[in-house]
Order: structure tokens, then sequence, then C-alpha cells
């Protein structure tokens, strides 16, 4: 006889193997050494990944990882698009359906800037029938769906709806100052006159000629400097005679402005005096010039904020943020300075920190290379903009997502992920990590997708597609403790993801028949293998529009009962006897491998480095057919291949003895058919 243990749980997923020696853990005795292919479930086990139903294949183009890319478009609840990208084209599918003639083109594609890793690094933002993109390299653009299969594509921004900067520095511009002149006629002392200076004007100023008009040039000086359109120090205005004043404008504040008109406030005596106001020839440059541009670079990333758009770094300023007009998206030059004008910030900071996500949750969020802010002011106005540091961690340039409220992104080194979260007692934004216990199978990810509960599954999926082509899953349900990561992989490499209404799209890289091919597919619960083709109909035998696969050894379920594999030929496969429903596709095994077996409760103490026999072991099970443990099928129907009737799937407790002693005493649960496979709970009966 032994002692029987029971692992209640298994939703703290894959486990780091530094976390093989920490026994002191209770998620050590909730998690599993392996998890591929399978996704933790809020009840507390670990089930099989959904399989993947083939939608369409991507333009032929070159695509390193990087150059390809998966977006989400939602325009109503019954108008859900989902967006290919590859280097010059923009593809378009609503309802798994390729759009055609774009345009009245002719194309089922939109031609588009971007070319080569451009794709990979644009930053994407949706807001009602629009889409906008930035990219450091690239003026921002603007897609607009008119249609299902019309869609425009034009640079977001004009000229004059940039905002300037005096970058001062070699690739300025020349300057020529801006010299204009005040020539008043009957002036008497103390006359009072405001200054109005392209619609701004100053406040009160005196005039005084008993100095020859020197005081009142000082005093123009001043209010003309205080005014939002003069940069500080760039004003000089001087008393030709005690008449005539000349006031220049300086490098920055040069331009060919309008006249400066005179206004009266207030007449000391009935005199009436006139001013005649010129420009001195030529008119004036300005050493300011466009924010952005070809030669400066463009906005990098974006969000929408309060009513607003908002850029987030470029080529020459990465650590400036900068929000247009409210309910007003591409006007950036500021006015006169009201609440719902343009604003922008720097980063103040000890080093440049590189803006890689502008982000919108509860307050705006501001994620550099070195450090994570925010802005806590709301509404934001060009007088309150404050951005404050809160964690010095960095993120890597993918845009984060939000769960429960909750910003989750991507340290800089694309090894962990952290969650950004606003704590009330300290009235602060804290980074923690959530991948502390799996960091392993953070691969450095070009993507993330989220999920989020729903009537059928109440748990919250994160997906990250890793650089190495896998998929690593992180399931999160705060209210049951459940916070997993898995990793599902198959034939082929994913290089992109997103979910389009609440459903997982992925762009596979597929070697079928020796040749390389894009897949677009989508996760499908009801399928049990990959790059699916789902047929229906009477007494099929021939089994058509498999042309993804040509050449390729397929699985083949036929009224849901496992046949013999068939070889894609044609773009058909034959089967005999004939079926109604038939599924075809790739196959992908889930294996779940237990942590060490450790013995808690008895005399002694832990027995983790004691050798050890797993008696029995006791599999909960739920739907599930043909699991293999430890190398030995649980028996049911599935035994043997070629069996024309499927299987009734089971459900309950199946026990089974095992051979052997070791000092790990680990479970490998598998599969290597095609059928349910969800383990809820494992109990063992365990001899030391």
């Amino acid at each position: 006889m032994g002692v029987w243990q029971v692992q209640s749980t298994l939703n703290r997923g894959e486990l780091d193997p530094k976390v093989i020696g920490r026994i002191d853990l209770e998620q050590y005795y909730q998690g599993a050494a392996t998890a591929e292919n399978v996704v933790c479930i809020p009840q507390g086990g670990l089930t099989k990944r959904p399989g993947q139903e083939y939608i369409g294949t991507a333009l032929e183009v070159e695509y390193p990882v990087g150059s390809v890319r998966l977006e989400s478009f939602s325009f109503s609840v019954d108008d859900n698009y989902l967006l290919v990208f590859t280097p010059g084209y923009m593809q378009v599918y609503k309802d798994d359906v390729l759009q055609t003639d774009i345009n009245g083109t002719g194309n089922s594609y939109l031609v588009t800037p971007w070319t080569g890793s451009d794709v990979g690094e644009f930053d994407y933002i949706q807001s009602a029938d629009t889409i906008i993109i930035t990219h450091p390299d690239t003026e921002p653009q603007k897609i607009v769906r008119q249609a299902d299969n019309i869609w425009s594509l034009n640079d977001a921004l004009i000229e004059y709806d940039i905002p300037f900067f005096d970058y001062n520095d070699a690739d300025s511009p020349g300057t020529t100052d801006e010299v204009q002149t005040l020539t008043f006629t009957n002036f008497t002392n103390g006359d009072r006159i405001r200054l109005s200076f392209n619609g701004l004007l100053t406040d009160e100023i005196v005039y005084d000629g008993v100095d020859l008009g020197v005081s009142t040039a000082a005093d123009m000086k001043k209010e003309l400097g205080r005014l939002p359109n003069v940069q500080t120090g760039s004003v000089t205005v001087s008393a030709t005679t005690a008449l005539i004043f000349r006031i220049t404008f300086l490098a920055q504040s040069a331009d060919e402005w309008e006249l400066i008109k005179v206004t009266p406030t207030y007449l000391k005596q009935a005199t009436t005096w006139t001013v005649t106001p010129a420009r001195i020839l030529p008119a004036g440059k300005t050493r300011q010039e466009r924010v952005w541009s070809a030669t400066r670079g463009w906005p990098a990333t974006c969000t929408f904020h309060e009513g607003r758009l908002w850029f987030g770094g470029s080529q020459s300023l990465p650590s400036t943020i900068w929000g247009s007009y409210v309910n007003d998206y591409f006007k950036f030059v500021p006015d006169v300075g009201y609440a719902d004008e343009p604003v922008s910030a720097t980063l103040q900071t000890d080093q440049i920190n590189a803006v890689t996500a502008i982000y919108s949750n509860r307050s705006l969020q501001i994620f550099t290379e070195g450090a994570e802010f925010y802005v806590a002011e709301s509404p934001i106005t060009p007088e309150n903009i404050a951005v404050q540091r809160q964690t010095n961690l960095g993120s890597k340039r993918i845009r984060p997502v939000t769960i429960d409220g909750i910003t989750l992104f991507l340290q800089r080194t694309g090894r962990a992920l952290y969650q950004f979260l606003f704590v009330d007692e300290v009235q602060a934004n804290t980074s923690s990590s959530i991948s502390i216990l799996a960091p392993h199978l953070i691969k450095d990810p070009v993507k993330m997708a989220v999920k989020r509960g729903s009537a059928t599954n109440d748990a919250n999926y994160i997906y990250l597609a890793n650089s190495d082509g896998t998929i690593t899953v992180f399931n999160t349900l705060t209210s049951e403790a459940v916070a997993g990561f898995t990793q599902w992989f198959g034939v082929g490499d994913v290089l992109s993801i997103t979910t389009v209404d609440n459903i997982l799209y992925l762009l596979l890289q597929r070697t079928i028949d020796g040749s390389q091919a894009l897949h677009i597919e989508k996760e499908n619960p009801d399928y049990n293998l990959d790059s699916v083709v789902y047929t229906s109909g009477t007494d099929l035998t021939t089994i058509p529009l498999l042309g993804h696969l040509e050449g390729e050894t397929v699985k083949v379920k036929a009224d849901g009962a496992v046949r013999e594999d068939a070889v894609v030929s044609s773009g058909s496969i034959t089967i005999d006897p004939a079926a109604d429903e038939v599924e075809v596709g790739l196959d992908y095994t889930p294996l779940i491998k237990t942590m060490p077996m450790n013995v808690r409760g008895v005399e002694g103490g832990p027995r983790i480095a004691q050798k050890k026999r797993i008696l029995r072991t006791a599999i909960n099970l739920y739907e599930s057919n043909g699991v293999i443990v430890n190398g030995q099928r649980i028996p049911d129907k599935t035994i043997g291949v070629n069996q024309f009737s499927a299987p009734e799937p089971y459900t309950g407790i199946k026990r089974m003895f095992l051979p052997g002693w070791s000092i790990e005493a680990q479970l490998t649960i598998t599969q290597t058919t095609p059928y349910g496979f969800t383990i809820l709970n494992i109990a063992n009966e365990v001899k030391t």
C-alpha cells in the first residue's frame, strides 16, 4: 500500500525548470513541468487547445518574421474584419471570406506604403470607421472603411496641420528676421493701446514719449514676448523716433507674419491718432520647421484618448508626445491655448527614453525603452499636462493589451510579461511580473493579442506570438486564482496573431509540398486538427478544397471516427467507405508532464529526493478519448485506427497501474488521435 497524493488543479500551467527546487511554493503543486498544446481552464484542469480552421492563403511575398501581420477591425457588432498586411499590400476578410475588387480595381488587396520590416514595426489603432497607422519612417496613414470592399488610404496629416519646432542644429533652415514698423501720428503721452499679433492681443501698453519712446518700446517688447506664438527672447523693439517703432522677430519666431495691428483702449484726450504698419522686406523666415517630416522622421506610436489622437515619439524627438485638438484628430497646430487645443510634452528624465507605446486606459500611459509614465490629469489640457514617471523597467516595442482594466506590457528584453496597475493606496502605478514562474515561455514575442471571457468560457487569454514561431498563452481569472502559462505549436511557425470578434486568428508559415506558404487560420474548438477543411453532405467519397495542403499527408475524421491517413492530390482526397461529415487537417499533439513528486504530510518530511514508485494513477477525464499515460493507452473505443463509428467521449475517473521506481515519479500524459482531451485532476498512489 502507498500514500494517495492528489493534484486537484493544474491551472498554474507550465512552470519554469528552475521552479523544480521550490517545493515550498503552493504553485509547485498546482502546475506542470510541461504543458504543450493545452490551455488552463477556470475549473482547474488542462484541456487540449482548439484546432485551427483554414481560412485562406496570404499573398505570395518574401516574409521573414516581422514582415507580415494580422489586425482586427470592428466597425459594428455585425461588421468585423480581419486585415492581413504583407509588404506593400493589405487584404480584407469579412466572415472569413476574402473581399475582392477592392475599390473597383479588380484586385483582392489594397496597395500600401509599408515594405519589409515596416509591417511588423508600425503602430495600429482604430476608431469607428478610421484606422491610424504610424511608423517612424513613414508619414502617418489613415485608412477609412466605406464598404466591405471599399477602403481608402491617405496621408493622415497635411502640411498646415503639423506643429513647428526649433531643432536649432546644422540641418535647421536658414533664417531671415521678420521686421515690421509702426508709425504713429498725433500720438500723445498717456494714450493706451493693445497690439494684435496674428489674432492674439497683448495686455495694455501706455505710450510715453518723454524719453523719445524708449520705455514704450520696452513695454511693447515685454508684452509681445508674452504671447504664446512668440518664443522667449526672440523679439526686439526699438524707437526709431518717438513715434516710429521698429519690431524685429528673430530666428525661431521669424516668419512671414501678418502685419501688427494697434487697438486703442482708452483716450486720454479728444485727439485722433493714426498708425501705419509696414513690413521691411524681405519677409521673415523662421528657423522653426515642421516637427515631423521626411527629414526629421514621423510619429512612431499612436492612440486615441479623451477625444484626442495622440502620437508618441519620433526619430528626432523620441521622448515627446503630442495630442490633437479634441474631436479633431488631424489638427496639431495650437492657436490661443484653449483647453481643447493641441497639447505636447517631453519626458523629463536623465536619459533619452524613446517612446515604445502610448496607450489609453484609465489614464494616458506612456511606455518607453527605459521607464513607464502616465498622465494623471483628466481631462488633459495644454495648461495641466504633466507626465509622471512611475517604474523603471522599460518596454519592448509591442502594443500593450488590457485585461480587467490592467495594462499588460512586455519588458524591453522580450523575456517577461508585466502588469501596469494603479494602486489607490499609494496613488501611483506599479509594475509587477506575471511571468515570474514561467519566464522560459516568453521568447521575444512579435505580437500580443487578447481574448476576454465569454458566456461559454469565463477565462481571459493573452496570446504571445513568439519569435521562434510558437505561441505562449497566459490564462487568467483572478476570482478563481487561475494564472497559468502554456505553450502551443504545430506544423509550421506562427508569424502573427490577432482576435476578431473574440476569436483567435493566426498567420502561419508552413512548408507545403516543399514550398513555403502563408496560411491564415482561426481557432475552432469543434476541431482537433490544424489547417482544417470541413465538408458535409451525403455519402461523400471525394473531399475537395484541400489545395493548400497539396502533397501533404493529412489526418482524416469521417463521421467522428479516425480513418487512415491520406495524401492530398490535385486538391482532394478520397475516402472509403463514404461519410456525411469529414474533417481533414494536420495533426498536433497535447503533452502534460507533471512536476516531480514530493510526498507531503507523511512521517519523515518531504520525499522529493527519495526514490518513489507510482503504484496506481487515477486520471479524472472530461469528454476525452485516446489518452496515453506514461506510454500506456487508457482503454476506450479509440483502440484500433480504422473504426467507422465515432467513440463516445469519456467523462470520469480512469485508474491504471504503473511500473517502475524513480526519484522524480512523474507522469507524462499525451494523445495521438484527434479527439477531446481534458484532464481535470490527478491522483497517485505513491510508495516510497
